[in-house]
């Protein structure tokens, strides 16, 4: 039966409810297929859920008509730059409300580029948060310090670099205004970790959370078996991102993999990179890469990606549709810094900031001489 049969029909048995001589026949499939279909719409959710509310009464509705549905304000998306011009460049940097999902191998830099990221995000005027499941608050205040200064401001010992006294006091004070980290004393239960967070966001207007990594996290008090519970996990950031208009990033380790490394060797089920906005994987160019992408791509030995030393690779952007792409960058090994050009000296907000991105990536510049 349909609607408008049911409606009708309803209209025509009301007509003849005074008639003497109206009877319906319980037993027949006209009765039956009338009582299925009452019974469905006394089932239904409010009338003002389904086609909104009124001037007495806004309500929002869950189905639109076309249009009833305005077009996005992209002037209203407040983007985080990483920093990387290849990747600021592809994607706009990482928009707050949105979650992230970063991978790599061991040694890749994962954790090196992400603490560098909230460096970027201080010295654009955002607040981070970052949980370190393996490194104690103390050797992360370290590496972000050492980051921070720059060679200019380093001191080698040998083959140890440290930061110069006074360059070190005052990245301590530009630094406090913008960077907090957990202390891992409280716990690592991903629930505990969440309420915190939840706090913490409401009142510090936080703007950027790094989580690192999944596997350091206690899931008891998810639901479900061990994979359920890192997409429920995943599914709650998400959630948590658009609630508090805050970016996550939260670090998932790859399953061990011969080939190269894929957005489907990231560790848990599908649900846990369906639910970001952003998958991204941090490559090391080594013999192996080179190797494995080679074979993969079929790239030839002149490929410009090869004279990176890392490379962070978009294999999933919901917002521009953007996949399969490649951001350049140059690893420092003194200054732990993921570098534009080999040369590039980038001043943090500490110092002055002498030039900008100019819109053009390294290898557009190389294509263009």
């Amino acid at each position: 039966m349909t609607r408008d049969e049911y409606f009708a029909l309803k209209q025509r048995w009301i007509k003849k409810w005074n008639d003497k001589d109206f009877k319906i026949n319980p037993d027949s499939r006209e009765w039956q297929e009338f009582l299925q279909f009452s019974d469905a719409i006394g089932s239904m959710p409010p009338v003002t859920d389904l086609f909104g509310g009124d001037a007495i009464e806004p309500k929002r509705r869950m189905f639109y008509n076309i249009s009833a549905i305005k077009p996005y304000d992209r002037s209203k998306i407040v983007s985080i730059k990483t920093g990387l011009n290849g990747l600021d460049g592809r994607i706009h940097g990482l928009n707050k409300g949105e979650l992230s999902i970063v991978s790599g191998t061991n040694g890749s830099g994962k954790s090196t580029w992400l603490s560098q990221l909230t460096l970027e995000a201080a010295t654009q005027n955002f607040k981070s948060v970052i949980f370190s499941g393996e490194l104690t608050p103390q050797r992360v205040k370290d590496w972000l310090t050492l980051q921070a200064a720059g060679m200019d401001n380093l001191i080698k010992d040998n083959w140890y670099y440290h930061v110069e006294s006074g360059a070190s006091k005052k990245i301590d004070e530009w630094m406090n205004e913008y960077i907090y980290v957990y202390d891992n004393e409280y716990g690592s239960k991903a629930t505990d970790i969440l309420k915190a967070l939840d706090a913490f966001t409401l009142l510090g207007e936080v703007d950027l959370i790094i989580l690192d990594n999944l596997m350091s996290m206690d899931l008891r008090g998810l639901d479900g078996d061990k994979y359920e519970q890192q997409a429920d996990l995943v599914k709650k950031l998400s959630a948590f991102a658009k609630k508090r208009n805050v970016h996550i990033v939260l670090v998932c380790h790859p399953r061990k993999s011969l080939g190269f490394l894929r957005k489907t060797d990231i560790s848990g089920t599908a649900d846990i990179t369906n639910a970001a906005d952003n998958v991204l994987i941090v490559h090391r160019v080594n013999n192996d890469f080179k190797r494995l992408t080679k074979d993969f791509f079929k790239w030839d030995d002149s490929a410009a990606i090869y004279t990176c030393s890392n490379v962070i690779e978009v294999c999933k952007n919901r917002d521009l549709g953007v996949e399969d792409v490649f951001a350049e960058s140059y690893f420092d090994t003194a200054t732990k810094r993921f570098l534009n050009k080999p040369d590039e000296y980038k001043r943090y907000g500490w110092e002055p900031e002498t030039a900008g991105y100019n819109g053009i990536t390294p290898f557009e510049e190389r294509e263009a001489q």
